[in-house]
């Protein structure tokens, strides 16, 4: 198989460059990565303030033990686990966020919450 560069006579090859050379350098579109509050802020859109869920669908974090919390996330990222949003949510995660992520809300202060269920109209 023939290089890309070995195909070019001497005059292409020339012309190639002469216009690469013109081109203005782009801004390479990579992201700052997120810090552990950043991301315990998107975490507490769903599951609550510092982790205290107030939705009986959707579990609360805080107080959770840290070892569980990375296995579970663990598992959203690799699938193993299923749901769109939180495969969504811990795409981005890497090693060190979820253990970041887990001893946060580990530390957090679990609040007592009582659901109560209001009969349909």
């Amino acid at each position: 198989m023939k290089s890309v560069g070995a195909a070019l006579d001497e005059v292409s090859a020339k012309n190639l460059a002469a216009y690469y050379a013109t081109q203005q350098p782009q801004p390479t579109n990579v992201r700052k990565p997120l810090t552990t509050v950043e991301w315990a802020q998107r975490c507490d859109r769903c599951h609550g303030v510092n982790g205290n869920s107030a939705d009986p669908r959707l579990p609360g974090l805080a107080g959770q033990r840290a070892d569980y919390l990375e296995k579970v996330l663990n598992a959203y990222r690799t699938g193993e686990r299923k749901s769109p949003q939180m495969a969504a949510m811990s795409d981005g995660l890497s090693k060190a966020d979820v253990e970041n992520l887990a001893a946060y809300y580990a530390r957090q202060k679990a609040r007592g919450v009582i659901y109560v269920t209001l009969p349909a109209k």
